[in-house]
């Protein structure tokens, strides 16, 4: 942490150790890792574009499936090294992050310049490509092919060849990855909608116009299609005020990434609202721990008008030498509640300040 931060110090601890999971097997895992390379058969692709894709996603997931038994040895070998006594299901749950990581990782790392300007292109045009027919907790493969799609015929060999490439660095040392947006494309563009004016911004879709301005959804309970549909039209709106276009791309590629609570929602345990602890059960089961940085904003009252995470740090077991980019939101919900209830005029009179939160986990029994 940088000595110049004026912080307030807290600490949340989980109450109890994590629980061993109901399934600790690499088949599960391998299914898991099928399951997001699926393409739907109700998702309308070209025959000849659904069957290189599924040449390319059978390849891919067959040398990863391959990996995972390498990947389980190395864990164990690891916590040999370092002396650390584990539960026999802990090495498990370790490769299985590692694996959720990779496709978080997927999602954020821009490929050749060429395949970076076609997907600029792709996101300013107006060929629809947000309806991909399928689970939105592992519709990662089905995004990428249904933009393809919208491209002529001449252009999708090289953007499949990039795709491969893309897929060729799982398990592998990557490029640093560009940081978070701040704040994120769906935070921002609902306070633009909430504060703007209508002139100022971009017409929404008779849709988004619906939930957004008369129901008043909350991002989170759009479907799947329409909060694609919001993410490309922040898209458009910030090439419109001048943003560089790598930078808009790359916030399109963190609002779109599907986290790891996203991905296993309905599927391992959520955090709840029952206030017994605000560290979040999905991050006790993963084992994470780490710090949030939270940026709070007053009103010329000393009321909370805005909080926004200024920084994560996060660590995860089964996760080395890269960020782990799939669980680094995972303390976002309660920091950002925190704030809230929290907010207060600082002694020093400064606006806005920061705090750090720290999450711990507390010692196995021995």
């Amino acid at each position: 942490m940088r000595a110049c931060l004026p912080l307030l110090l807290c600490c949340a601890t989980a109450l109890a150790a994590p629980e061993p999971p109901q399934q600790t097997s690499l088949d599960g895992l391998r299914n898991g890792l099928a399951r997001s390379f699926v393409l739907p058969a109700e998702l309308p692709l070209d025959q000849t574009l659904r069957r290189a894709a599924d040449e390319i996603s059978a390849a891919h997931v067959a040398r990863i499936q391959a990996l995972l038994p390498a990947w389980l040895e190395e864990e164990n070998q690891f916590n040999h090294a370092s002396g650390k006594k584990t539960a026999p299901w802990e090495p498990y749950i370790a490769v299985w992050a590692r694996l959720l990581n990779e496709l978080g990782l997927w999602q954020l790392e821009p490929g050749d310049a060429a395949y970076e300007d076609t997907t600029l292109a792709i996101l300013r045009g107006t060929t629809p490509f947000c309806s991909l027919q399928s689970d939105p907790r592992a519709s990662d493969f089905a995004a990428r092919i249904a933009r393809i799609q919208t491209l002529p015929e001449a252009q999708r060999p090289a953007m499949l060849a990039a795709e491969r490439e893309l897929l060729a660095h799982w398990g592998r040392p990557r490029a640093k990855l560009a940081a978070w947006p701040r704040p994120l494309p769906q935070d921002a563009a609902l306070m633009l909608l909430k504060t703007g004016k209508a002139a100022q911004r971009p017409a929404l879709t008779p849709v988004l116009a619906s939930e957004l301005l008369g129901e008043r959804k909350t991002y989170q309970d759009l479907p799947q299609v329409e909060q694609c549909m919001l993410q490309q039209w922040w898209f458009k709106y910030s090439l419109q005020q001048g943003v560089a276009p790598a930078t808009a791309l790359n916030a399109y590629r963190y609002g779109t990434m599907i986290n790891v609570t996203e991905r296993l929602a309905g599927v391992a345990d959520q955090p709840d609202d029952s206030g017994a602890s605000p560290f979040p059960i999905l991050a006790a089961r993963f084992q994470a721990h780490g710090a949030s940085i939270v940026e709070v904003q007053l009103d010329a009252n000393g009321k909370l008008q805005q909080a926004s995470m200024a920084e994560r740090k996060v660590e995860v077991p089964g996760i080395r030498g890269v960020r782990p980019v799939a669980f680094e939101t995972l303390f976002d919900r309660p920091a950002l509640q925190y704030a809230a209830a929290h907010a207060q005029r600082q002694p020093s009179g400064q606006n806005p300040y920061k705090f750090q939160l720290v999450w711990t986990l507390p010692e196995a029994p021995q």
